[in-house]
Protein backbone atom coordinates (compact mmCIF):
# COMPACT_ATOMS: atom_id res chain seq x y z
CA UNK A 1 0.00 0.00 0.00
CA UNK A 2 0.90 3.67 -0.14
CA UNK A 3 1.49 5.51 3.13
CA UNK A 4 2.06 9.22 3.62
CA UNK A 5 3.46 10.95 6.66
CA UNK A 6 1.57 14.15 7.46
CA UNK A 7 3.41 17.11 8.91
CA UNK A 8 1.85 20.07 10.73
CA UNK A 9 -0.11 22.49 8.55
CA UNK A 10 -3.18 21.61 6.50
CA UNK A 11 -1.90 23.19 3.28
CA UNK A 12 1.15 20.95 3.56
CA UNK A 13 -1.17 18.01 4.16
CA UNK A 14 -3.04 18.65 0.92
CA UNK A 15 0.15 18.38 -1.11
CA UNK A 16 1.26 15.30 0.82
CA UNK A 17 -2.10 13.56 0.60
CA UNK A 18 -2.71 14.34 -3.09
CA UNK A 19 0.80 13.19 -4.00
CA UNK A 20 0.12 9.92 -2.17
CA UNK A 21 -3.36 9.50 -3.67
CA UNK A 22 -1.95 9.94 -7.17
CA UNK A 23 0.56 7.18 -6.51
CA UNK A 24 -2.04 4.92 -4.88
CA UNK A 25 -4.39 5.47 -7.83
CA UNK A 26 -1.66 4.59 -10.32
CA UNK A 27 -0.83 1.36 -8.49
CA UNK A 28 -4.52 0.62 -7.70
CA UNK A 29 -3.75 0.10 -4.04
CA UNK A 30 -4.83 1.32 -0.59
CA UNK A 31 -3.79 4.59 1.01
CA UNK A 32 -2.92 5.20 4.65
CA UNK A 33 -1.92 8.39 6.45
CA UNK A 34 0.71 8.34 9.17
CA UNK A 35 0.04 10.78 11.98
CA UNK A 36 -1.40 11.03 15.48
CA UNK A 37 -5.01 9.84 15.85
CA UNK A 38 -5.84 13.26 17.30
CA UNK A 39 -4.21 15.34 14.54
CA UNK A 40 -6.67 18.00 13.36
CA UNK A 41 -5.86 17.43 9.70
CA UNK A 42 -7.55 14.01 9.73
CA UNK A 43 -11.00 15.46 10.30
CA UNK A 44 -10.45 18.27 7.80
CA UNK A 45 -9.41 15.81 5.06
CA UNK A 46 -12.50 13.73 5.77
CA UNK A 47 -14.64 16.88 5.63
CA UNK A 48 -13.38 17.34 2.07
CA UNK A 49 -14.67 13.88 1.21
CA UNK A 50 -11.48 11.81 1.33
CA UNK A 51 -11.41 8.27 2.65
CA UNK A 52 -8.31 6.63 4.11
CA UNK A 53 -6.99 4.59 7.00
CA UNK A 54 -4.58 5.71 9.70
CA UNK A 55 -1.45 3.59 9.83
CA UNK A 56 2.15 3.50 10.96
CA UNK A 57 5.35 3.87 8.96
CA UNK A 58 6.44 0.32 9.76
CA UNK A 59 6.86 -2.30 7.01
CA UNK A 60 7.78 0.19 4.31
CA UNK A 61 9.78 -1.25 1.43
CA UNK A 62 10.56 2.12 -0.15
CA UNK A 63 10.92 5.64 1.27
CA UNK A 64 9.68 8.26 -1.19
CA UNK A 65 10.54 11.96 -1.26
CA UNK A 66 10.82 14.64 -3.93
CA UNK A 67 13.98 13.03 -5.27
CA UNK A 68 12.36 9.76 -6.34
CA UNK A 69 8.60 10.50 -6.42
CA UNK A 70 8.12 10.56 -10.19
CA UNK A 71 10.25 7.46 -10.70
CA UNK A 72 7.77 5.35 -8.69
CA UNK A 73 5.04 5.67 -11.33
CA UNK A 74 5.97 2.40 -13.06
CA UNK A 75 4.66 -1.14 -12.69
CA UNK A 76 8.02 -2.14 -11.23
CA UNK A 77 6.84 -0.79 -7.88
CA UNK A 78 3.37 -2.33 -7.83
CA UNK A 79 2.87 -4.50 -4.76
CA UNK A 80 5.42 -2.53 -2.73
CA UNK A 81 4.78 -0.71 0.54
CA UNK A 82 5.81 2.87 -0.17
CA UNK A 83 6.08 5.60 2.47
CA UNK A 84 5.96 9.23 1.31
CA UNK A 85 7.88 11.64 3.56
CA UNK A 86 8.21 15.15 2.18
CA UNK A 87 6.21 18.12 0.94
CA UNK A 88 5.85 17.42 -2.82
CA UNK A 89 5.26 21.09 -3.66
CA UNK A 90 6.07 21.02 -7.38
CA UNK A 91 3.30 21.84 -9.82
CA UNK A 92 4.82 19.47 -12.38
CA UNK A 93 3.69 16.52 -10.27
CA UNK A 94 0.03 17.42 -10.77
CA UNK A 95 -0.41 19.13 -14.15
CA UNK A 96 -1.28 15.96 -16.08
CA UNK A 97 -3.85 14.90 -13.49
CA UNK A 98 -5.41 18.24 -12.57
CA UNK A 99 -8.86 17.33 -13.96
CA UNK A 100 -8.88 14.04 -12.06
CA UNK A 101 -7.76 15.79 -8.87
CA UNK A 102 -10.64 18.26 -9.26
CA UNK A 103 -13.02 15.30 -9.35
CA UNK A 104 -11.61 14.06 -6.04
CA UNK A 105 -12.75 17.32 -4.43
CA UNK A 106 -16.25 17.08 -5.89
CA UNK A 107 -18.19 19.40 -8.13
CA UNK A 108 -18.86 23.03 -7.29
CA UNK A 109 -22.61 23.71 -7.24
CA UNK A 110 -22.33 27.44 -7.84
CA UNK A 111 -19.61 30.05 -8.24
CA UNK A 112 -19.81 33.31 -6.29
CA UNK A 113 -19.50 36.36 -8.52
CA UNK A 114 -16.96 38.05 -6.26
CA UNK A 115 -13.28 38.42 -5.43
CA UNK A 116 -12.06 36.25 -2.57
CA UNK A 117 -8.71 37.01 -0.97
CA UNK A 118 -7.10 34.32 1.12
CA UNK A 119 -4.89 35.99 3.70
CA UNK A 120 -2.86 33.59 5.78
CA UNK A 121 -1.92 35.88 8.67
CA UNK A 122 -2.00 34.31 12.12
CA UNK A 123 1.31 32.63 12.88
CA UNK A 124 2.89 34.16 9.77
CA UNK A 125 2.62 37.55 11.43
CA UNK A 126 4.97 36.13 14.05
CA UNK A 127 7.73 35.12 11.65
CA UNK A 128 10.74 37.34 10.78
CA UNK A 129 9.79 36.98 7.10
CA UNK A 130 6.77 39.22 7.71
CA UNK A 131 9.04 42.16 6.83
CA UNK A 132 9.32 40.69 3.29
CA UNK A 133 5.57 40.17 2.81
CA UNK A 134 3.88 42.15 0.02
CA UNK A 135 2.84 45.60 1.18
CA UNK A 136 -0.69 46.93 1.04
CA UNK A 137 0.09 48.88 -2.14
CA UNK A 138 1.11 45.60 -3.83
CA UNK A 139 -2.19 44.03 -2.83
CA UNK A 140 -4.15 47.03 -4.08
CA UNK A 141 -2.43 46.92 -7.48
CA UNK A 142 -3.33 43.23 -7.75
CA UNK A 143 -6.95 43.90 -6.77
CA UNK A 144 -7.21 46.43 -9.61
CA UNK A 145 -6.82 43.57 -12.09
CA UNK A 146 -10.22 42.14 -11.07
CA UNK A 147 -13.81 43.18 -11.73
CA UNK A 148 -16.10 42.36 -8.80
CA UNK A 149 -18.99 43.61 -6.70
CA UNK A 150 -18.14 42.03 -3.34
CA UNK A 151 -14.79 41.40 -1.69
CA UNK A 152 -14.42 38.53 0.76
CA UNK A 153 -11.37 38.01 2.94
CA UNK A 154 -10.86 34.45 4.12
CA UNK A 155 -8.33 34.47 6.93
CA UNK A 156 -7.22 32.63 10.04
CA UNK A 157 -7.50 35.89 11.98
CA UNK A 158 -10.63 35.62 14.15
CA UNK A 159 -11.58 39.26 13.52
CA UNK A 160 -10.99 41.73 10.71
CA UNK A 161 -10.08 44.83 12.65
CA UNK A 162 -7.01 46.81 13.61
CA UNK A 163 -4.99 45.07 16.31
CA UNK A 164 -2.29 45.80 18.89
CA UNK A 165 0.59 43.75 20.28
CA UNK A 166 -1.43 42.55 23.26
CA UNK A 167 -4.18 41.20 21.00
CA UNK A 168 -1.76 39.49 18.61
CA UNK A 169 0.13 37.90 21.52
CA UNK A 170 -3.11 36.44 22.88
CA UNK A 171 -3.93 34.49 19.71
CA UNK A 172 -3.11 30.79 19.37
CA UNK A 173 -2.51 29.02 16.07
CA UNK A 174 -1.37 25.54 15.01
CA UNK A 175 2.17 26.91 14.93
CA UNK A 176 3.25 29.57 17.39
CA UNK A 177 6.82 30.72 16.71
CA UNK A 178 9.20 32.10 19.30
CA UNK A 179 8.74 35.87 19.23
CA UNK A 180 11.60 36.82 21.58
CA UNK A 181 13.64 38.38 18.77
CA UNK A 182 10.71 39.71 16.75
CA UNK A 183 9.71 43.36 16.69
CA UNK A 184 5.97 42.82 16.95
CA UNK A 185 5.32 46.42 15.97
CA UNK A 186 6.28 45.36 12.42
CA UNK A 187 3.69 42.57 12.55
CA UNK A 188 0.94 44.77 13.96
CA UNK A 189 1.64 47.64 11.56
CA UNK A 190 1.64 45.28 8.58
CA UNK A 191 -1.73 43.78 9.45
CA UNK A 192 -3.28 47.14 10.29
CA UNK A 193 -2.11 48.57 6.96
CA UNK A 194 -4.09 45.83 5.19
CA UNK A 195 -7.18 46.53 7.27
CA UNK A 196 -6.93 50.22 6.37
CA UNK A 197 -6.10 49.61 2.72
CA UNK A 198 -8.91 47.17 2.06
CA UNK A 199 -11.51 49.19 3.95
CA UNK A 200 -12.71 51.05 0.84
CA UNK A 201 -13.98 47.75 -0.55
CA UNK A 202 -16.03 47.04 2.60
CA UNK A 203 -14.65 43.50 2.81
CA UNK A 204 -16.69 40.67 4.27
CA UNK A 205 -14.70 38.66 6.79
CA UNK A 206 -14.81 34.85 6.52
CA UNK A 207 -13.35 32.74 9.34
CA UNK A 208 -14.63 29.15 9.54
CA UNK A 209 -13.32 25.62 9.88
CA UNK A 210 -10.38 24.98 7.55
CA UNK A 211 -12.33 22.77 5.16
CA UNK A 212 -15.16 25.32 5.00
CA UNK A 213 -12.68 28.12 4.25
CA UNK A 214 -11.16 25.92 1.54
CA UNK A 215 -14.53 25.33 -0.11
CA UNK A 216 -15.46 29.01 0.14
CA UNK A 217 -12.30 30.03 -1.73
CA UNK A 218 -12.84 27.25 -4.25
CA UNK A 219 -16.35 28.45 -5.08
CA UNK A 220 -15.27 32.00 -6.03
CA UNK A 221 -15.15 33.47 -9.52
CA UNK A 222 -11.98 35.44 -8.70
CA UNK A 223 -9.25 34.40 -6.26
CA UNK A 224 -6.23 36.33 -4.99
CA UNK A 225 -3.61 34.99 -2.58
CA UNK A 226 -0.01 35.29 -1.55
CA UNK A 227 1.94 32.05 -0.97
CA UNK A 228 -0.55 29.80 0.79
CA UNK A 229 -0.57 26.09 0.03
CA UNK A 230 -4.21 25.76 1.10
CA UNK A 231 -5.33 28.57 -1.19
CA UNK A 232 -3.16 27.18 -4.00
CA UNK A 233 -5.10 23.91 -3.99
CA UNK A 234 -8.42 25.71 -3.52
CA UNK A 235 -7.66 27.78 -6.63
CA UNK A 236 -6.22 24.86 -8.61
CA UNK A 237 -9.37 22.77 -8.05
CA UNK A 238 -11.80 25.66 -8.58
CA UNK A 239 -13.66 26.92 -11.62
CA UNK A 240 -12.39 30.46 -11.05
CA UNK A 241 -12.08 32.63 -14.14
CA UNK A 242 -9.15 34.62 -12.76
CA UNK A 243 -6.54 33.73 -10.12
CA UNK A 244 -3.78 36.01 -8.87
CA UNK A 245 -0.87 34.31 -7.11
CA UNK A 246 2.06 36.16 -5.58
CA UNK A 247 4.87 35.73 -8.13
CA UNK A 248 7.93 35.60 -5.87
CA UNK A 249 6.16 32.97 -3.69
CA UNK A 250 8.58 32.71 -0.74
CA UNK A 251 11.56 34.60 -2.08
CA UNK A 252 13.55 34.42 1.15
CA UNK A 253 14.04 30.68 0.58
CA UNK A 254 16.42 31.32 -2.28
CA UNK A 255 17.22 28.23 -4.35
CA UNK A 256 14.77 26.14 -2.32
CA UNK A 257 11.83 28.39 -3.23
CA UNK A 258 8.92 26.51 -4.85
CA UNK A 259 7.64 26.92 -8.42
CA UNK A 260 3.94 26.98 -7.46
CA UNK A 261 3.31 30.55 -8.63
CA UNK A 262 4.46 29.58 -12.12
CA UNK A 263 1.84 26.92 -12.85
CA UNK A 264 0.53 27.52 -16.41
CA UNK A 265 -3.20 27.24 -15.73
CA UNK A 266 -5.71 29.28 -17.73
CA UNK A 267 -6.66 32.51 -16.01
CA UNK A 268 -3.73 32.53 -13.58
CA UNK A 269 -1.37 35.49 -13.32
CA UNK A 270 1.51 36.42 -11.06
CA UNK A 271 1.59 39.62 -9.03
CA UNK A 272 4.18 41.28 -6.84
Amino acid sequence: MIKVKLTNGFGNNLFQFIAAKQLATFHNTDLQVVCSNTYYGIEELKNLGFEFEIGTQEQSDIICDDNNYTSLFTSNYSGKNILLTGYFEDYNYYMDNIDLIKEWFGTIDSVRDCLTIHLRAGDRLLLPEISLAPKVENWLRAIEKFTFDKLYIVTDMPEWKKIDIEYLSSLKFHNHPNTDKLDMNISVNHFNSLVDGFSKFKPIHIHQDISDDFNFIRSSKNILFEHGTLSWWAAATSNAEKVGVYGPWRSWKGDSNKNLSKIPLDGWFGWE
